[in-house]
């Protein structure tokens, strides 16, 4: 304990007699934070949008001013022909079409199927998707509800006959991407944060040769990463409470799930983080090859692997394999239950006692890999 608590004090003057680079760790993630969250965005927004109206009836103005009222679509061309309107697909200044065929009006006002197509440019596959659903399921529910203005069922009022589909939006009413994106990038931020932190302790020891000092002296492999782990995750523990705080004011996302919960499962988090970077550290011996490599070991898995973008459903299986070392595959699990479910220990313990595996295999690498010898 003397040995552990002699190395804990030493880590913990050096943090604080480096005041701006401990300014610049409790800055960063909450800019990063803001940057990322303000930049990501995978709700579909400014649709740009061009209308062949070959109808050029009320109805047909009435279909296209209904679609653009929530704003999320803008009218910014009506092209005379279909020609014209690939034209402007090909050239990229808007990425759908709206062709609304002659006779739309009388189709909708004797109550028969009125059929409308929609041009999309599909070589952003993602967007496309997004926009099409959004704008085809938009056009549906204005042209059922043109429809419902002019049919009557006898004996059913306004529901025309057919399959109806009541749908109650669990967790995320708003369907807000902001509030699915935000748990996640918490814990990319911190991930890379939290090993780049730790990964120049032992490698600062060697250049500054500081370390015959440390390996003369009776202190025990364990002492030493513990001693310089844990000063750093008090630094983290700021970190994500300033980016949690952010979230919760500067985004609006809802906390909903037992802060206490949050708290332990942030803990084993960073310190499963935090030792990976002192492996690094102890292995590599070189302040700027760890904080390189720390920066690219964390921050591609937990942008890739994580389920953090992609879903790993999806993924290939070799890929859905290695997941299962990647920390922050679980950690946002955990954030996103509690920020927007308010789930529980009951569902997530799973994901905690993954982190606390990788925490502790962690240490162990990085005291094995600890020698008492300049070797």
């Amino acid at each position: 304990m003397r040995a552990f608590a002699a190395i804990f004090y030493k880590e913990v003057l050096h943090i604080l007699r480096d005041s701006r680079s401990l300014a610049a760790a409790l800055v960063l993630p909450l800019l990063q934070l803001v940057l990322f969250g303000f930049a990501i965005e995978i709700d579909v927004r400014n649709v740009e949008l061009a209308v062949v109206d070959y109808d050029r009836t009320a109805a047909s103005r009435e279909l296209v001013s209904e679609l653009a009222a929530d704003g999320s679509v803008r009218v910014v061309a009506r092209p005379a022909s279909e020609d014209a309107l690939e034209a402007l697909l090909d050239a990229g200044d808007v990425r759908i079409g709206l062709v609304v065929p002659s006779g739309y009006g009388r189709l909708i006002h004797s109550g028969e199927a009125a059929p409308v197509q929609l041009l999309v440019d599909g070589s952003d596959a993602s967007f496309a998707g997004l926009a099409l659903g959004h704008v085809g399921g938009s056009l549906q529910h204005d042209v059922v509800g043109q429809i419902r203005d002019v049919v009557r069922v006898a004996g059913g009022g306004d529901v025309l006959p057919g399959l109806h589909v009541r749908t109650r939006v669990l967790f995320n009413e708003d369907l807000d991407g902001t509030w699915y994106i935000i748990p996640g990038l918490i814990a990319v931020i911190i991930a890379m944060l939290a090993a780049m932190l730790t990964s120049q302790c032992i490698a600062r020891e060697y250049e500054q040769d500081t370390i015959e000092q440390i390996l003369v002296s009776p202190v025990s492999g364990l002492a030493l990463m513990l001693g310089k782990l844990l000063p750093y995750v008090g630094v983290g523990l700021l970190q994500v409470l300033s980016v949690t705080l952010a979230a919760r004011f500067v985004f609006g996302v809802p906390i909903r799930g037992d802060l206490a919960l949050l708290g332990v499962a942030t803990l084993l988090y960073l310190v499963g983080a935090m030792a990976l970077g002192l492996v690094l550290s102890a292995v590599l011996k070189s302040q700027q090859v760890a904080l390189q490599l720390s920066m690219v070991a964390t921050m591609l898995p937990s942008l890739l692997l994580s389920g953090f973008v992609f879903p790993i459903s999806n993924m290939h299986p070799v890929l859905q394999a290695i997941s299962t070392i990647i920390p922050a595959r679980y950690y946002i699990a955990i954030t996103r239950g509690l920020f927007l479910k308010g789930t529980g220990i009951d569902v997530l313990w799973p994901q905690l006692v993954a982190m606390s595996i990788f925490a502790v295999v962690m240490l162990i690498v990085a005291t094995s890999r600890f020698r008492r010898s300049l070797s």
